[in-house]
């Protein structure tokens, strides 16, 4: 087979060493129009987005149709995650005796042994979950392989039903997203919510249309009001807008007395958040769960009376702790915004002030709002996770997904 040539960054000048045989980018550079862009330029030039919106309509179908044929997939992907994720245990390695380090993953291919076992997903969705499920098994290969300190990821029931960006497409009709893609034996063509509470995720939509790469769709599901929804995520890579001209370093801390405080370079205090309510909030549902805890006997089990009212309770907390993220990082990233600093040093090493807040959570919100508007973001914590800006923003919608499938 004859070799391609080399590729090469339009942007930088950088060329891929491998001679590859065929027309594949290298991993994480991708094409824009006619020109190819390193991972590098891709970041400075755009930012990764999980745009997700609530199914409101069926354009071509029937309610009762779709989710017929969205029961059959979300079953057919939590199956067959499972399966992939017992494969891949079962064919890794084994710590032995005398290993000092643990040996290399070797090469696993589950695909036409998964196509065989689930015949109703669609090839494209079987390809896209098994690099979802090694990516979600090599992250704790570690912990279950070497040290023994984890037990095997399992998927429940709803599992998103992923499709790769060649599977789906996105378009405005009636100044409303409809999406098309394929879902079992058909394609599906689905209008999204287009109300004012979507103004944002609406106008994302439209730079991806216009100017944005597309990546996966993801559909899963969520209980709103008490009734189950579908959602779509869709994650797409969007035109950074410019930034002004920045300079200076803001830094942010944890303290006893506020949740954050940020300090200019006199190490005077200018913005303070103190968010009371997070203790209010944390302090009343740990001492419900403590009363429920204690009233929890063996006669009630495996089903207590009072277990909707928990459930109910736990999915209040976590709506109230996720939105309590999201508005204090629009508004401490806000505040960095309109004082035009080029960098934000972030330390969360003192927990004193609520000690069972989510601070990594907080703080890969932060990350992740400060790099979409080309903020410098340096976390100076004790422990800190090294992750790349747009691998966090696809977290962002993955928790908000398994937050949504929990509750389901």
């Amino acid at each position: 087979m004859t070799t391609i040539a080399q590729v090469i960054c339009a942007g930088c000048g950088k060329s891929d060493p491998a001679q590859r045989k065929s027309n594949r980018l290298p991993s994480r550079w991708k094409r824009i129009g006619e020109q190819t862009y390193c991972s590098v330029c891709i970041r400075q030039r755009l930012v990764l987005r999980a745009i997700i919106i609530r199914v409101a309509a069926i354009k071509d179908g029937t309610w009762e149709d779709f989710n017929d044929a969205m029961y059959k997939m979300w079953t057919q992907t939590t199956a067959c995650s499972n399966w992939m994720m017992s494969q891949l245990y079962l064919r890794d390695v084994r710590r032995e005796n005398g290993q000092t380090k643990l040996p290399a993953m070797p090469k696993i291919y589950l695909y036409p042994e998964a196509r065989g076992l689930y015949p109703d997903l669609p090839s494209t969705s079987v390809a896209a979950l098994e690099q979802s499920v090694k990516r979600n098994y090599t992250a704790k290969r570690f912990d279950l392989i070497w040290r023994h300190a984890a037990s095997l990821p399992t998927f429940r029931y709803p599992t998103p039903f992923s499709l790769p960006n060649q599977a789906w497409s996105v378009e405005m009709e009636d100044n409303l997203p409809v999406v098309s893609a394929r879902i079992g034996d058909r394609r599906w063509k689905l209008q999204l919510r287009g109300t004012q509470a979507f103004r944002r995720q609406i106008k994302a939509v439209r730079q991806l249309i216009s100017d944005g790469i597309q990546g996966s769709l993801d559909l899963y599901q969520v209980r709103i009001d008490g009734r189950s929804r579908v959602m779509c995520k869709m994650v797409a890579w969007l035109p950074r807008s410019e930034a002004p001209q920045r300079q200076g370093i803001l830094a942010v801390r944890s303290t006893k007395e506020s949740l954050l405080v940020a300090t200019n370079a006199k190490d005077d205090k200018v913005w303070t958040y103190n968010a009371d309510q997070l203790r209010r909030w944390i302090a009343e549902y740990s001492h419900q769960l403590n009363r429920w805890a204690d009233d929890t006997k063996s006669e009630d089990r495996p089903v207590p009376a009072f277990a909707s009212r928990r459930r109910a309770a736990a999915e209040k907390y976590h709506k109230r702790t996720t939105s309590a993220i999201q508005q204090i990082a629009a508004s401490l990233v806000g505040y960095a915004q309109r004082r035009q600093v080029a960098q934000m040093r972030y330390d969360d090493s003192e927990t004193g002030f609520c000690p069972s807040f989510p601070w990594f959570s907080l703080r890969r919100r932060i990350s992740v709002k400060c790099h979409e508007l080309g903020i410098g973001f340096e976390a100076a914590s004790a422990t800190v996770e090294e992750v790349p800006p747009e691998a966090l923003a696809q977290r962002e919608g993955d928790s908000n997904q398994y937050l949504g499938s929990r509750r389901a």
